[in-house]
């Protein structure tokens, strides 16, 4: 695949290692909230935003990288500093509240963006400056992509119940994806999913973890932080870059191995269909984590990838599989003509799947039904003209999974379905000239064999005569 290209890939690798140089080499702007008026946070809002569009021209990736390092602080403390502190207000002197002291947004290699709340340690304890959440930050979460990092839930967990409190509502994330979902989907089967594990065994870096304690430390600005403490805290997000791109790449390849094809198959350009490809998967497996019960036990990636489940809820997980799953496990083993993934590609992004898609005791057999008709697809299939691919439609009664992109790349398969779709009627027509061809040739072989039969009979016949006679 041209995408992403060779470069990318060597950049990426040039830049992997966790160290000091990784700061230098690194642009990085802070705002420190309480501090930055709303005209700073949107330029600093800005400039997230060209940055990652940036990355997206290199590898169309609907996802950012982001991480979080947290300090406890006393409930009295937190509701003063934002000035949420009533004066009939009973509070237990013992509950805390984890604060999201500092975030890391960005890749981490060339751009990383911190937002501070500014709190340091004296010797009577904390202090810090009377804090006010400006709207302009709330807008700015908002506006993110899907969120990618490990253990990324339970972060935006923290930070919307710490804003619940310091803001009065919680923020509506776009979402978020988990590093240790996409590591599965790629294959994965080690039974940790931590940072340090999948950093060392998917892109051969070690992350020293213990910084991250950061010794109540967190909470000084980003240039007053010690040199390890800057370097992990954008190194995590750099990791987290390399290691989505990595998974992401991996998938794209297990499931299309073969641009030239694939492209062809789909009258797209690589660049397309590689942003469509990544925005389904992104969008199919974001807010899913894995059932640790299950996922501990399983012998394969089957099973791996059974043990993946999607949020009902702020902390619950559903009982069943999310729709994902049963298309990687429909293509994971088998190795399936081209036209059978883009046909599940389509499928599994346009209609409701579990009427469509029917398992089968051969697991090299697939039985797809749309409409009135079934459709049998194994490994031995023959290469299906592209028309075919395109044109099967779901039920009427059925509504699209998805209205914003019913069709993948609408523009050309319309123009594929009108100049190349014979219609249903033809396709019987053909079948049944087909047919009538074959009983004829039959039929002429039969023919032909029992008058070679005759003749050499009359033949016998009369060589006996001449012989009597």
């Amino acid at each position: 695949w041209s995408i992403p290209s060779p470069s990318y890939i060597e950049e990426l690798a040039a830049k992997r290692a966790v160290n000091y140089e990784a700061i230098k080499d690194c642009q990085i702007k802070e705002i420190v909230i309480g501090e930055a008026t709303d005209s700073e946070i949107r330029e600093f809002s800005e400039w997230i935003k060209i940055n990652h569009k940036k990355d997206m021209k290199k590898l169309p990736v609907p996802l950012i990288s982001f991480d979080c390092e947290f300090l406890d602080f006393s409930m009295y403390f937190t509701l003063n500093m934002f000035g949420k502190l009533g004066n009939r207000m009973v509070i237990d002197p013992n509950t805390k509240l984890t604060w999201p002291i500092k975030m890391q947004i960005g890749n981490g290699y060339s751009y990383a963006g911190i937002v501070t709340f500014h709190v340091w340690k004296t010797d009577n304890g904390y202090a810090a400056k009377p804090i006010t959440i400006p709207k302009a930050f709330i807008e700015f979460l908002e506006d993110l992509p899907v969120v990618t990092g490990c253990g990324i839930r339970n972060d935006l967990v923290i930070i919307n119940k710490f804003m619940k409190i310091a803001y009065g509502r919680e923020v509506k994330f776009k979402g978020s994806l988990d590093i240790s979902v996409l590591a599965v989907l790629a294959g994965w089967t080690l039974r940790k999913t931590n940072m340090f594990t999948l950093a060392f065994v998917g892109a051969g870096v070690l992350m020293n973890k213990i910084s991250c304690i950061g010794y109540d430390k967190w909470g000084m600005k980003f240039k007053n932080l010690a040199p390890s403490m800057r370097c992990y805290a954008i190194c995590d997000i750099k990791v987290g870059w390399l290691l989505t791109v990595t998974f992401l790449t991996t998938i794209l390849y297990n499931w299309f191995p073969d641009q030239k094809a694939t492209c062809s198959h789909t009258k797209s350009r690589p660049f397309d269909f590689v942003k469509h490809f990544m925005h389904w998967v992104v969008e199919s497996a974001k807010d899913s984590t894995l059932n640790n019960n299950e996922f501990q036990v399983s012998p394969d990636v089957d099973s791996a990838i059974r043990s993946i489940r999607k949020y009902s809820s702020m902390f619950k997980i559903e009982k069943e599989s999310p729709r994902i799953v049963k298309a990687f496990l429909s293509l994971w083993d088998a190795d399936s003509p081209l036209f059978f993934k883009i046909y599940i590609l389509k499928l599994y992004e346009s209609t409701d799947v579990d009427s469509v898609l029917v398992e089968h005791p051969d697991p090299h057999l697939f039985v797809l039904k749309s409409g009135n008709f079934e459709e049998e697809y194994c490994d031995e299939a023959p290469m299906m003209p592209v028309f075919s691919i395109w044109t099967h439609s779901a039920p009427v009664h059925q509504k699209p999974h998805n209205s914003r992109e019913s069709e993948i790349f609408p523009s050309q398969t319309s123009r594929i379905m009108h100049e190349n779709e014979p219609g249903r009627l033809e396709h019987f027509f053909a079948l049944v000239t087909f047919a009538f061809l074959i009983y004829l040739t039959w039929d002429w072989f039969i023919y032909t064999f029992e008058i070679n039969g005759i003749f050499a009979h009359m033949q016998k016949r009369y060589s006996e005569d001449n012989k009597k006679v």
